[in-house]
C-alpha cells in the first residue's frame, strides 16, 4: 500500500503566515484611520481659527479711514494705533475670545479660540496707512507668540480721499 497525502486545503504553518501577514495589514490600516482623524481634527481647528482671524481682519478694514469733505483726516476708533504687545498678549480692547463656533462673546474661561489684533502706523507712506495684524489661538493663548498662532493674517490699509 501506498501512502496517501492529502494536497487538498492549506497546512497549520500556511494558515499561521496568513494570519500573521493579515494583522500586520490590519495594524497599519488602524494606524493611518487614527492618523486621518487626528488630522481631519486638526483641519477644522486651523479652518475655524483662518476664518475667525479672515472675520476680524474685514471688519476692521470696513471702519472709516480717510478724509470727510474739508480734507480733515477720520480714522474710526476701532483704527487708532494699539500697544507693541497687543499679539504677545491679551491688550483690551485687541483682544476677544470666541466659543466653538467661532462667535465672540465667550471668556477666557470658556473661550475655544482667543483673537488678538494689532494696529501699528507706517508713518513711511503717502498717503498714510495703517498696518492690520490679526492672530488666532487655540485656548489657553497665555505666554503664546504670534509665531505659534494657529492662523495669521495681515494687511496694510492706506487713507483714501
Amino acid at each position: 500500500m501506498s501512502s496517501i497525502t492529502s494536497v487538498r486545503g492549506f497546512t497549520l504553518f500556511e494558515t499561521l503566515v496568513a494570519t500573521g501577514l493579515l494583522v500586520t495589514a490590519l495594524a497599519g490600516v488602524a494606524q493611518l484611520l487614527v492618523l486621518s482623524t487626528h488630522l481631519t481634527r486638526q483641519a477644522t481647528a486651523s479652518g475655524a481659527a483662518l476664518l475667525a482671524a479672515q472675520d476680524r481682519l474685514e471688519s476692521l478694514r470696513a471702519l472709516a479711514f480717510g478724509y470727510d469733505d474739508d480734507g480733515a483726516p477720520v480714522t474710526a476708533a476701532g483704527l487708532q494705533p494699539s500697544p507693541p504687545t497687543s499679539l504677545d498678549e491679551d491688550v483690551d480692547p485687541y483682544v476677544d475670545w470666541l466659543d466653538s463656533n467661532g462667535q465672540p462673546g465667550a471668556t477666557t474661561q470658556t473661550g475655544v479660540f482667543t483673537r488678538r489684533w494689532r494696529i501699528s502706523t507706517v508713518d513711511e507712506l503717502t498717503p498714510p496707512a495703517v498696518a492690520v495684524e490679526v492672530c488666532v489661538f487655540t485656548a489657553p493663548a497665555e505666554h503664546r507668540d504670534p509665531r505659534s498662532a494657529d492662523a495669521c493674517l495681515s494687511t496694510i490699509r492706506a487713507r483714501q480721499p
